[in-house]
């Protein structure tokens, strides 16, 4: 069984600023009733820190953008996110980043491993 680990807010966004230039799927799931409401797949770019939130003072806000489109994007807020948890592969693939936010959304967040799709000789 894979190994779960909880994170830190910042170590969340840690782990996502490191998959920067990765190729990355990104699946947006529903808790209750649960199931997969979108998913988007390519580049992980453009972590750009969007204006704070009036309230809490504290909120920090990052856009990230998968792919190409302009369209094709996510927000990781301070205040919407409840849990960050890492999900560590049993093998060689990669970790997954779950992150919880607000009250039934769940966003997880799946290194694309390129070697897998690569032909074995």
């Amino acid at each position: 069984m894979a190994t779960r680990k909880t994170l830190t807010f910042e170590k969340a966004l840690t782990r996502l600023l490191a998959l920067m230039g990765s190729r990355v799927e990104v699946k947006i799931l529903s808790e209750e009733p649960r199931g997969v409401l979108a998913i988007m797949e390519g580049e992980l770019t453009a972590a750009t820190e969007l204006a704070p939130a009036p309230y809490p003072a504290n909120n920090e806000r990052f856009a990230f953008r998968v792919g190409r489109a302009d369209t094709a994007s996510f927000v990781l807020e301070r205040r919407m996110l409840r849990r960050a948890v890492l999900i560590e592969s049993d093998g060689e693939g990669p970790d997954s980043l779950r992150l919880y936010v607000a009250i039934t959304t769940v966003l997880q967040v799946d290194p694309v491993d390129e070697d897998a799709d690569a032909p074995r000789s």
